[in-house]
């Protein structure tokens, strides 16, 4: 096993990472060998991802008990190599991160079971509900080296995540994971393996960087860590912001060396909201239609109420009756506003980081959102949603939760549907777009916590054990000012509406 072939040169092997990063874009993989050092560190969102997939990985074992560990990913690859020969030497049936090396690729193995003496199975782990063509991919990529190196590979599956199970008590990892026998699929794959990595160590050992133009595959199936240096030289108003764009489009617009909306001619095919988009980058003037808007604010009842959710959506439940990634809503933030041009008063709610949020957060919304009045949200599905399953998961308050729910308002309507088109919106409706925009004093750059993902990164640290309290109460400060500047945020934005429909003055940048 993981025999040296005439040839080999372990010095300059492909990662199995690096072979799928240069699948999805060559550029990138060259990048990733000869320019590491531009690449942008990982996230705290990003390491969030990882952490969650190894938790994912180790609950897998569970199903495969009484395996060898390989030791961690950092180890070595030598002494990888070295280790699984020798598990393979001593009979052992399960390996877990098992180390190959063929045709100067390198790979470490989720899962491999023995089914015989002399076949295994291979078995790739994802946090993930359903197979992607990147997992096939993955998959194949391993089969094709674990067989290089001298282990038959009789079976191929891809172990998922079941997202119709729900925790009761501890996790049953035999309903918790679903395995999907991919072995017709990654044999199919694996005629194509070979020139893809010979293609692969081409342009990793090449001197000169190949060029890709940026497009979809910067994001796609992975965001690119080498994305602020190949974007770096694109404009503000490019046609990259053109919202709903297709790929055929994008190429069609590329072809004409056209990067600006601005560039875009008067006869290019588009649709209607893109149409609203370039003709108010080209005319820098926002569009209105003052009629629309004012039909959706007629619909307003007082009183109003101003609701954001910051939630998480772990891949493993975290607490009983919850499913895989359902979204577990840990803080609430209600502005409150009786009648036209009261006072706005502001509540809000933070779960402890200890135990479950949702009985909390269940009686802060019954006791302070009233059985009247309008609940607007920004993108109100979300709520719904979150409403919807606290009603399941709460059945003696389902009645005041599903009558918030039929009372919600979507605040994102105007700008979603272009009632309102703004240039520097950059063809987003997102709050984090908007706001800004209309109330510059009210962006998100003055906070410690910037958005959704951070949020859940922070109330992940709070839920550490060994968080000490200063940094809890720190953390709770800082996702307190995040959550209630959405809310007030959406104060302001109803307020710049009500005024911009009266005012043909807000209509000038």
């Amino acid at each position: 096993m993981a025999k040296k072939i005439k040839g080999e040169n372990r010095s300059i092997a492909l990662s199995k990472s690096q072979c799928l990063l240069g699948l999805q874009c060559p550029k990138a993989l060259w990048l990733a060998r000869h320019r590491e050092d531009i690449a942008a560190p990982t996230s705290p969102s990003a390491q969030m991802l990882f952490d969650q997939g190894h938790a994912v990985g180790q609950l897998a074992w569970k199903l495969f008990p009484g395996g060898r560990l390989i030791l961690p990913r950092s180890t070595g690859m030598e002494e990888a190599l070295q280790l699984t020969q020798q598990a393979v030497q001593d009979g052992v049936s399960v390996i877990y991160e098992g180390a190959a090396l063929y045709n100067d690729v390198f790979i470490r193995a989720d899962i491999l079971v023995r089914l015989k003496e002399k076949s295994w199975e291979l078995i790739e782990v994802k946090s993930a509900t359903e197979v992607q063509d990147v997992f096939l991919q993955d998959a194949a990529l391993q089969r094709y080296v674990l067989e290089g190196a001298g282990f038959n590979i009789c079976r191929v599956g891809i172990l998922l995540i079941n997202n119709h199970y729900i925790r009761q008590g501890e996790i049953d990892v035999q309903k918790f994971f679903t395995l999907q026998d991919v072995t017709n699929e990654t044999a199919a794959l694996i005629s194509q393996i070979e020139a893809q990595t010979k293609s692969l160590k081409e342009v990793a050992s090449s001197k000169k960087m190949p060029q890709v133009k940026i497009g979809r595959q910067c994001e796609n199936p992975y965001p690119c860590s080498f994305y602020g240096y190949c974007w770096k030289e694109v404009p503000e108003g490019s046609i990259y912001e053109l919202t709903r764009l297709s790929e055929k489009k994008l190429g069609d617009l590329q072809a004409r060396k056209i990067l600006t909306l601005c560039d875009i001619p008067d006869g290019f095919k588009l649709s209607p909201s893109q149409k609203l988009q370039v003709q108010a980058a080209k005319t820098k003037q926002p569009h209105l239609e003052r009629q629309a808007i004012k039909k959706l604010i007629a619909e307003l009842n007082y009183p109003i109420y101003f609701l954001d959710f910051e939630t998480l959506g772990p891949a493993i439940p975290l607490y009983d009756g919850m499913k895989p990634y359902q979204a577990l809503p840990f803080q609430a933030s209600l502005h409150i506003q009786d009648y036209p041009g009261g006072d706005i008063k502001h509540l809000e709610y933070l779960g402890d980081g200890r135990s479950d949020p949702r009985p909390g957060l269940v009686q802060f919304l019954c006791k302070n959102i009233g059985p009247k009045g309008s609940v607007i949200a920004y993108n109100k599905s979300f709520e719904a949603r979150c409403l919807n399953d606290l009603a399941d998961a709460f059945p003696k308050e389902a009645k005041c939760l599903i009558g918030i729910k039929d009372r919600l308002w979507d605040l994102d309507d105007p700008f979603q549907r272009g009632f309102y088109v703004h240039p520097q919106f950059h063809g987003s409706w997102s709050i984090k777009a908007v706001l800004p925009v209309i109330a510059p004093e009210l962006s998100y750059e003055d906070l410690t916590i910037r958005g959704g993902t951070e949020a859940q990164v922070a109330y992940l640290e709070m839920m550490r054990p060994d968080v000490s309290s200063e940094k809890k109460a720190q953390i709770a400060a800082d996702l307190h000012k995040y959550c209630g500047r959405d809310t007030f945020g959406m104060v302001k934005i109803l307020e710049f509406l009500r005024c911009a429909v009266n005012d043909s003055t807000l209509m000038k940048l």
